[in-house]
């Protein structure tokens, strides 16, 4: 996990995005070094203010027409941005000694600190603390660097990265460069980047914060690994800071596999692993995740279209084949058809050519005929501008060759301004064009004008499905979960004691050691009971014989003779035995970034063979929890399937609501119910067990 040193604040973050002055450390004459790249790109890019190269060897040499100096001392010019791209022994000297002259903000690029070894990390914490007490932020180290197109300024490896509206945000050179050749082909560009690496200082959250709150992008793509701890709530604001700004969001999460999760000894902690819980996040945000640059690109393409709260398409097309293929690929995506009204299908009736095929409804469109866009390649646009006036339809697909009809560039340019003016009332347009990787200038044309062409109708349609279609893909996080050390089981009996206190519905219980406390605890709770081996190394313990069931005054003794012969150092657990109804799981565990995660879904000793559950991150509100057990596979059995009644959702909200509440309270204890046997009249916890971090 990545440590953090410095500050969790996004003040001087312009400093970055808006310098006086540059100093580059590093700099040399040899073309092959990063300080000489950097100098070259950042002239070429047009930045305005003065640009030093940094070498105690230098004499007097220039790179770009900049000068090389031999320290800062030298320098008579105001200058508040460095660039550190020297080995990680001599970096802490040079932060010091931009510390010493006022440099407000630092980019440091050298790896072999933190994410090496113990005196790695104590070195990079030396630098954070040098910074820290001089004001000055820091980006980095051991990441890729920094651009903004705004100050024409391009600290990177990658000497030409394409402009455009969007803020890169990577822990990842190698992935921030596979984006700029996708967003190349697609005709998407970067308003800037900006390499995180150990997140010494600044972090994600700082520059979704920025980003969210400034004028210089439409949407930001992200490619997380970690983040330091404790921040995983700051960047939960941030990240809803963007949604309520209305600036989408793409995410490539890196390391999805590792469970980080420190309450693994509940049942809860593999349930609701690292990534189900970065899926959860992404859902309550809005965030997009994607799992390939070529998808990030896709996503980003459509993300900044108008998002309707429907899809309903209609699907324009130059060839029969294509009219298949964009209708199967829409359904496999969960896009519906739009239903035209009478009108609109008289009107396309009347712009199809004789000979086309026609289908019910009119959608979709085909215009392969003689009279079709062979003869006039703009016909297909005045048709989605017909059907785009339609109130039944909320985007508009062409897909096909559009692109292809070199003979008649006129009139495919007409048609491109017809597409584009229907994209700036309101109506979002998107195409699959197979000439769409050809750099075609139709297809430059519409990528300019901000409609996203797709060189597959399936990619198109996943990019219309991610960015308007509801639902967080859930991942199974596979990692091996063990107990963790420094973890507490705590007793069942102060687990029922805490959970009565938060206001849970527990029933009577205890803890005996013997045939006389045994019958002692049966008097007060009453018959029938349910007997249990009360072993905190048992998790399950039906898997090893232990529960048995409907015990009435003849059984018992019998019942507990059995199970202590086998489990000789064990006490028993005597319950109520509970009536049987739908058995279903409540859990909280804590995560390491995000704090309090809570975990609702189906229960009993089946949960983990098919996980059916809904993260929440607390606290949790009982509209919150309502909507979350809704959301399950399960739900029609919750609501009443087949004329069994339903269950009482309310009084299962409240546990939830209590539950999230009491691991907000104590961020040592991760808890969970399982089996929670929901009735229609409320509900029976039939088992419970907590841990806390010692």
């Amino acid at each position: 996990m990545i440590s953090v040193h410095g500050r969790n604040d996004d003040s001087g973050i312009d400093a970055f995005f808006t310098p006086n002055g540059l100093a580059v450390f590093g700099a040399s004459l040899n073309p092959n070094k990063l300080g000489h790249k950097v100098i070259k790109s950042s002239v070429a890019l047009g930045f305005a203010g003065p640009i030093f190269g940094v070498n105690p060897r230098s004499e007097g040499e220039e790179v770009a027409g900049r000068p090389l100096v031999r320290s800062l001392s030298e320098i008579d010019e105001r200058v508040d941005l460095a660039y550190v791209a020297v080995p990680a022994a001599t970096t802490l000297e040079v932060v010091k000694e931009c510390a010493r002259a006022g440099i407000r903000a630092a980019v440091l690029v050298a790896s072999g600190l933190g994410e090496r070894d113990a005196e790695g990390s104590a070195r990079e914490a030396e630098i954070g603390r040098v910074a820290a007490d001089a004001g000055m932020r820091l980006l980095g180290p051991n990441g890729y660097g920094f651009f903004t197109a705004r100050a024409g300024l391009n600290l990177t490896s990658c000497p030409t990265i394409p402009a455009g509206r969007i803020a890169l945000l990577t822990q990842s050179g190698n992935a921030a460069i596979a984006l700029f050749r996708q967003a190349t082909y697609a005709g998407i560009g970067f308003s800037s980047c900006a390499g995180l690496g150990n997140q010494l200082d600044v972090n994600f959250a700082d520059l979704i914060g920025y980003h969210a709150r400034s004028n210089d992008c439409d949407a930001l793509a992200l490619y997380i690994e970690g983040l330091p701890i404790g921040n995983g709530r700051r960047l939960r604001d941030e990240l809803l800071a963007c949604q309520q700004a209305g600036k989408p969001v793409v995410v490539l999460k890196g390391g999805r596999s590792i469970a980080g999760n420190e309450s693994a000894a509940t049942h809860t902690g593999v349930l609701s692993g690292s990534a189900r819980v970065w899926d959860a996040v992404f859902a309550e945000t809005g965030a997009l995740r994607v799992d390939s640059p070529e998808e990030m690109v896709d996503l980003l393409a459509a993300a900044t279209l108008v998002r309707p709260t429907t899809c309903r398409v209609l699907v324009l097309t130059d060839g029969g084949g294509d009219s298949v293929m964009a209708v199967d690929a829409l359904s496999d995506a969960g896009i519906p058809l739009a239903r035209l009204s009478p009108t609109t299908e008289t009107a396309l009736e009347a712009l199809t050519p004789p000979a086309a095929p026609r289908v019910s409804g009119h959608n979709p469109v085909t215009l392969d005929t003689a009279g079709g866009l062979e003869d006039d390649a703009a016909l297909i646009a005045r048709c989605a501008a017909v059907g785009a006036e339609d109130p039944g339809v909320d985007v508009v697909v062409v897909s096909g060759t559009f692109g292809g009809y070199v003979a008649q560039r006129g009139a495919e340019m007409l048609g491109v301004a017809q597409l584009l003016s229907i994209k700036e009332r309101g109506t979002p347009v998107l195409v699959h064009s197979a000439f769409a990787s050809d750099n075609d200038e139709t297809v430059k044309r519409l990528r300019d004008g901000g409609i996203p062409v797709y060189p597959t109708v399936r990619r198109l349609a996943a990019a219309l499905a991610a960015v308007t279609v509801s639902g967080s893909r859930v991942s199974v996080d596979e990692s091996p979960v063990g107990s963790t050390p420094g973890l507490r089981i705590v007793g069942i009996e102060e687990t029922a004691s805490r959970l009565r206190l938060a206001g849970a519905g527990v029933p009577p219980i205890a803890v005996v050691h013997d045939r006389d406390s045994l019958l002692a605890a049966a008097a007060d709770i009453g018959f029938p009971l349910c007997l249990k081996v009360e072993d905190p190394a048992v998790s399950h313990k039906s898997d090893v014989d232990g529960v048995r069931l409907n015990l009435g005054p003849d059984g018992l003794l019998a019942a507990a003779d059995d199970l202590w012969s086998r489990f000789p150092t064990a006490s028993l657990l005597v319950m109520p035995m509970l009536r049987p109804g739908l058995e279903l799981l409540i859990g909280a565990a804590q995560d390491p970034n995000f704090g309090a995660v809570i975990t609702v879904g189906r229960g009993g000793v089946t949960a983990e063979l098919d996980p059916d559950v809904t993260i929440l991150l607390a606290p949790v509100t009982t509209q919150q929890a309502r909507s979350a057990w809704l959301s399950l596979r399960c739900s029609p059995l919750l609501k009443g399937w087949r004329g069994a009644p339903a269950v009482d959702l309310d009084a299962l909200s409240e546990l939830t609501t209590s539950i999230a509440e009491l691991a907000t309270n104590d961020n040592t204890l991760s808890i969970e119910c399982n089996p929670v046997i929901a009735y229609p009249d409320g509900y029976g916890i039939a088992d419970m067990r907590a841990v806390v971090v010692d």
